[in-house]
């Protein structure tokens, strides 16, 4: 992807707009931006947005670090450890032209979770396949942090935060050094993620101004109609 000044700006306005946006309604960033960085350039995911949010995750959890549900973690991060390489597999052997029909049904999915989540008690089954899930879909398009809240919903709300924050910290390390070795992450990727990490930064310090504004219930349902438009489009796209 070729980044202007117009670019630079209006991605990182998106990404803050929908830090904001996560924060009031709990819905992963990944489901609002993923299908609007797709219209731009595939190219920006999964690899460089995980890059660029680096930066955000490592903060959170560093900050909620008292927090962390180490106890789950542990067997959550050896199924999306898996997940990673079947990621590759199938980015390695999906054709180009239908990466926007993979990423719109994935954050269809992801909207359905949002949309159905179910109390359950974790268990190691359930963490290893969620862990799977999350690893997968998280890098193939980046849009795995709503299986992660599904399985830690009954947490506190500070333990959500930092849990997942260090989850995908330790998921997004390990995902970019394994794209890395598989020739999935370039030169070129790194730079536009370094050019998107403004937006996360500013995003997580102006997000609690803005967000006690919104109704959490209103917000959530524009929010998920926005990532539902984005990956309908996104499959049509693919298949015209």
């Amino acid at each position: 992807m070729i980044w202007t000044i117009e670019t630079f700006l209006l991605i990182n306005f998106i990404i803050i707009i929908s830090s904001i946006l996560q924060m009031a309604t709990g819905v992963s960033v990944g489901m609002i931006i993923v299908p609007i960085l797709a219209l731009f350039s595939y190219t920006l995911i999964p690899t460089p947005i995980i890059f660029a949010s680096l930066v955000l995750t490592i903060m959170m959890a560093f900050k909620g670090r008292e927090h962390i549900d180490i106890h789950n973690v542990y067997q959550i991060n050896i199924g999306m450890f898996l997940g990673i390489f079947i990621a590759i597999f199938l980015l390695k052997n999906i054709g180009f032209q239908y990466l926007g029909l993979v990423f719109g049904i994935f954050i269809l999915i992801s909207v359905l979770i949002s949309l159905k989540l179910k109390s359950f008690k974790l268990s190691p089954t359930i963490n290893y396949l969620g862990g799977l899930a999350a690893g997968t879909m998280g890098a193939m398009a980046a849009v795995g942090g709503q299986i992660l809240a599904m399985l830690f919903q009954n947490h506190p709300l500070e333990s959500i935060k930092a849990t997942l924050a260090f989850l995908y910290t330790l998921f997004s390390i390990t995902m970019l050094a394994i794209f890395y070795y598989f020739d999935q992450f370039s030169y070129e990727q790194m730079i536009s993620g370094f050019y998107m990490m403004p937006g996360f930064l500013i995003g997580f310090f102006i997000a609690p101004i803005f967000s006690k504004y919104f109704n959490e219930k209103y917000s959530k349902v524009v929010v998920l109609s926005m990532a539902t438009l984005g990956s309908i489009n996104l499959i049509y796209q693919s298949l015209v």
